[in-house]
């Protein structure tokens, strides 16, 4: 099996593309991820992606053949909320995303250096918060979870139970559509038999109400 350079520090990405059968090598990139200036969000999400599978090409083993590379963010009522570093900005966005909807954006970049063929696309989910009660909260971030996640929550983890509905993939707000994912590495000539890659299922908070629909969308391009 050919190898796949994976252009994130994030062990959640890691591990949905472990999940698939792919083999892959971890190369942690080193991009200032700041979201670049006057660029609406759902481009931003692929540059920053992008500018990560660029960054570790120099780290590249003879072996890979492609990079993968994705950033994700979560943009709530006030605009994208980043990564909370601590405790009290990490209590901040969580109260300003209980009981509303907000969206989750994945931008990925597929790359193969050798032939310089790059693909780009971005995919959006929609999250409901439940109203969750202020003991609830605080014994969440007293668990460590939210800090340096986008948004502060962890769907996949304890944070779930903060979230009522998604609608789109699950994996999306994970931090990486599996299914964009191996569409653009298929285009970039990623040479092994791609899988399937059907969503990832985790257990919201027993309060959820999934049947209520969410706007979502999903779309993908980038140059060739």
């Amino acid at each position: 099996m050919t190898e796949l350079v994976l252009a994130s520090g994030s062990d959640r990405r890691r591990e949905l593309l472990q999940r698939l059968g792919l083999r892959v090598t971890v190369v942690r990139p080193d991009i200032d991820e700041t979201m670049p200036p006057g660029v609406c969000t759902d481009l931003a999400v692929q540059l920053l992606a992008r500018a990560k599978a660029h960054a570790v090409v120099p780290s590249m083993g003879a072996g890979a053949a492609c990079i993968l590379a994705a950033d994700t963010v979560v943009v709530g009522p006030s605009g994208p909320l980043g990564k909370p570093l601590t405790v009290a900005r990490a209590r901040e966005m969580l109260l300003e995303l209980r009981g509303q909807r907000h969206v989750v954006l994945s931008g990925i970049c597929a790359l193969c250096p050798s032939t310089g063929e790059e693909r780009i696309g971005v995919s959006r989910s929609a999250v409901r918060m439940r109203d969750f009660g202020t003991d609830e909260l605080e014994q969440y971030l007293a668990g460590g979870e939210p800090l340096d996640k986008a948004g502060a929550y962890a769907v996949q983890g304890l944070g779930g139970a903060l979230v009522e509905a998604i609608g789109g993939r699950t994996d999306t707000v994970i931090g990486l559509d599996c299914q964009l994912a191996m569409r653009l590495l298929g285009e970039v000539g990623y040479p092994d038999p791609l899988p399937t890659a059907p969503d990832r299922q985790v257990v919201l908070g027993k309060h959820a109400n999934t049947r209520r629909p969410l706007a979502s969308s999903n779309h993908g391009g980038g140059p060739r």
